[in-house]
Formats: structure tokens, sequence, C-alpha cells
């Protein structure tokens, strides 16, 4: 490492030494030879193909190729402005949709103790269908819905509420992840649909 400083020094004062004696050694001016034969012009391009500065560019793989929910099917508009996120589905619907006991009361994240199960409900955005997992579609009081099974033991149901480009939260969706022995997607179907009747209509 403590050599490199020095021939780099080495390396210029050799290139300048010999850029110096290059031009001490050419003497008088260039002249042109008669006998030589002319160079032939360049051919004027024939093509009629744009450079490939102005082609124009390819779409890229992401739009093209972005998954796609299909058509949205909305035959009953619900109220999506307003709504507690987490407060749809009460205690008594998720023991009524699983026959555990919750200990909480319209709250976002629902724990059983028997069935050991975590119930998730929340008014959302219809990108949480895009999960890992067994996609189904299908229909929750005529509206498009989806059900996304990661695992036998782990089921998610969204249904639209509305088909409204400016609504924020245009879905509702229900989570169900069991410890034990629990039909996590008839769960989670039940409560998605519980929790969509209770939305008042837009």
């Amino acid at each position: 490492m403590h050599l490199r400083p020095a021939a780099l020094l080495l390396a210029l004062s050799l290139t300048l030494t010999a850029a110096t004696g290059c031009a001490e050694q050419v003497k008088g001016s260039a002249v042109a030879d008669t006998n030589a034969a002319p160079e032939p012009e360049a051919p004027a391009s024939t093509s009629k193909r744009p450079s490939t500065s102005t082609a124009p560019k390819s779409p890229s793989p992401t739009a093209t190729n972005a998954p796609k929910q299909g058509d949205v099917k909305i035959a009953t508009k619900k109220k999506t402005a307003g709504l507690e996120t987490c407060g749809v589905l009460k205690a008594a619907d998720i023991e009524s949709a699983t026959g555990g006991k919750s200990a909480a009361d319209g709250g976002c994240i629902h724990t059983l103790p028997n069935p050991s199960a975590v119930i998730t409900q929340m008014v959302t955005v219809p990108e949480v269908v895009d999960g890992e997992g067994e996609k189904k579609q299908i229909e929750i009081g005529g509206n498009t819905a989806w059900q996304v099974a990661a695992s036998k033991e782990d089921c998610q149901v969204t249904v639209m509420l509305t088909d409204d480009p400016t609504a924020i939260t245009t879905a509702f969706s229900v989570s169900v992840l069991a410890l034990d022995e629990l039909d996590t997607c008839a769960a989670a179907l039940k409560l998605a649909t519980t929790g969509f009747e209770r939305i008042p209509n837009a």
C-alpha cells in the first residue's frame, strides 16, 4: 500500500517524458498524399427506424402484470364514512360464530381461550386480499367478496361495501386464526356476513 503513491508518480513522469519526446521528434507540416485514393463518403442512412433513444419504451412489467381482483359487483351499497374501524362486530357475534367466549366487546382483536383463536375485524381497503393463500371469489349480500385461506388455521373474508372511488375504506374484513380445531373459513364467512348486514346502507 505504501508503494502506490510512488508508482503513480513514476507512471505520471514516464507519460510526460514520452509525450515530450514525441513532440520533439515530429518536425515539419503534414502533407496529403496525392496518390492516395479519396475516402468514400459514408452512405446515407436508408433505415426509417427511429433511433434507440427515440424508440417508444415498452410498458413496465408491473403495469401490465399487476394482479387484478376482477370486476366488483355491488348489489347493496353500504355506508363507509363515519364507521368505527373496529366496532362493527360485538363479543356476542364472535361467540355465536365460534362457540368460544370473547373478553373484548367491539375491539379490533378478539381473543378466545376455548377454542384458542384470534379474530380480527376492520373496515379497510380491498387490497388485503392480495396476501398469499388460496383465494376464492364469493358474494355476501350480493356484493363481491373474497375468501383467502393461508392455511387450515388461518382464513380471511373481505366483502366490498361500495364501488365509490372517493371512499377511503371500501371493504369490511374479518380474519380468523385458530390454534385449536375450528373451521376458520366458516367462522370468518359468518362474521363477515354479520358485519356486512350490520353496517347501514348508504
